[in-house]
């Protein structure tokens, strides 16, 4: 396939400005439980949401730029609007730095599978189809890149950016003939890859990390076509799930977390709201992190069991625990955030500071 048709596949679709949050990211409400270890399945988009709702993916349209996300001074921009948006709301300026801080790890945390970021789950080879304990070639590709990114220099730099695309557009190339499983490592990919186009950014990147989010778009509409639509069954009346099949979807939780936590930085930097339809209330909160990190499956199998029994938080959503966060105290209230923040992991604190980036 040469660049051509390429692009013809990568342009034939709606731009991802044209999509909210819940419909990239859409969990049905009958399907969350009453507690936070919920399957959550992506529903088919909601076609005639797109007016109703603002859109989500705003951050990547007009003349909003990578750059004002980098903490390198001498890359962002000197206008004195986006200046004066950006002192207007200093709570979230502050809480978007430390965003940026903690994502900004993540490709020297791809080094190694002991210290992979919390969206990619350590033995992510249990969804490869290799039976020698590899990891699915998407993430064992990435892997090499983190490494390239971690000793780049000013002469390597383009032959970086060369692989990168390369890596995404054989994705394309190759989406209809992936497994669901394989879909979910080249999404987990390309989030690193957006990363880097962050972290370490030049000018030549705003047009580079366009393309990526495309290719992105496509990768999880069609693996939303090939999951099966809806699942109408939480994971509390599912005493025989599996460690893989939980693995599978605690990464799709993950995932869309991560997403939420871009699309704030950026939306933040920009002065612009993250997204005015609040779609992203329904997103299901991230499992505990005794269950994340789980070295074996025994062990994840009896903290599973513990977890349905206690059943902790009794928050369910972000939306929950922004309402917790915000409402008076009440002893009741105040032991539901006690109970979340004793199990959480990093994703879980930088989720606490959704509230203040609204």
């Amino acid at each position: 396939m040469n660049d051509a048709q390429l692009q013809t596949i990568i342009g034939n679709r709606r731009q991802p400005g044209d999509l909210t949050f819940d419909e990239l990211f859409a969990f049905e409400d009958d399907t969350l439980g009453q507690h936070q270890f919920s399957v959550d399945v992506s529903l088919p988009l909601q076609h005639d949401q797109d007016q109703q709702f603002g859109s989500w993916c705003t951050w990547m349209r007009g003349n909003v730029s990578l750059a004002v996300v980098t903490e390198d001074p001498s890359a962002k921009s000197n206008s004195n609007l986006l200046a004066l948006l950006q002192s207007g709301r200093p709570h979230a300026q502050h809480n978007a730095d430390l965003i940026i801080q903690s994502l900004r790890s993540f490709p020297t945390m791809m080094l190694r599978r002991e210290t992979f970021p919390w969206f990619i789950h350590p033995h992510s080879q249990l969804l490869s189809k290799s039976t020698d304990d590899a990891l699915p070639e998407a993430l064992s590709n990435c892997m090499s890149i983190a490494q390239m990114f971690a000793s780049r220099t000013s002469e390597t730099k383009k032959f970086l950016r060369q692989t990168i695309r390369a890596e995404y557009r054989k994705f394309i190339s190759e989406m209809y003939h992936m497994s669901i499983y394989e879909l979910l490592a080249a999404m987990q990919a390309c989030m690193m890859y957006l990363l880097m186009y962050i972290i370490d950014y030049s000018p030549e990147d705003e047009v580079n990390a366009r393309e990526l989010l495309l290719a992105l778009l496509d990768l999880y509409l069609l693996f939303k076509e090939v999951g099966g639509g809806c699942v109408n069954q939480s994971e509390v009346s599912k005493s025989n799930t599996g460690w893989k099949d939980w693995i599978f979807v605690e990464s799709q939780r993950r995932f869309a977390s991560l997403w939420l936590l871009v699309g704030c930085i950026v939306s933040v930097k920009n002065g612009n709201v993250c997204d005015p339809s609040q779609s992203y209330r329904t997103l299901p909160l991230p499992s505990p992190k005794s269950l994340w990190e789980a070295p074996t499956e025994s062990a994840w199998e009896s903290e599973y069991e513990a977890c349905r029994i206690l059943r902790t938080s009794g928050l369910v959503t972000l939306g929950d625990l922004i309402d917790a966060q915000r409402s008076d105290y009440t002893p009741s209230n105040a032991r539901k955030l006690d109970n979340w923040n004793a199990g959480v992991d990093n994703l879980g604190c930088l989720l606490n500071l959704i509230h203040s980036m609204e």
